[in-house]
C-alpha cells in the first residue's frame, strides 16, 4: 500500500510503501527540513467548521491547519495513528 505524504509548507508531495503520521524529510522546493504530513491527516482537518476556524485560516500551513484542528477535538489521536 502506498501513501501519500505532503509539505505542510508548499504542498509538495511524495509517496512511500509504508504508513505513519508523517516523514521528515527536506523539501525539494526549499522549504526546509520538515514534517511531511500524510494525506489523508490533511483532509482531516476540513472537519473545523469554516465558521469556527481562525481569521487567517487560508494562510496557515497544513501542519498549523492540523494543530488547530487537534486542540478543538475534530481530529483525534486515533485519526492520527490511523
Amino acid at each position: 500500500m502506498t501513501e501519500t505524504y505532503v509539505c505542510p509548507v508548499c504542498g509538495s508531495t511524495t509517496e512511500r510503501d509504508f504508513r505513519v503520521p508523517s516523514v521528515v524529510r527536506t523539501c525539494e522546493n526549499g522549504c526546509g527540513f520538515v514534517h511531511f504530513l500524510r494525506e489523508d491527516l490533511l483532509e482531516l482537518t476540513e472537519r473545523v467548521p469554516e465558521a469556527e476556524r481562525p481569521d487567517d485560516w487560508d494562510e496557515l500551513s497544513g501542519e498549523e491547519r492540523l494543530r488547530v484542528a487537534v486542540g478543538r477535538g475534530d481530529v483525534t489521536l486515533e485519526d492520527i495513528r490511523g
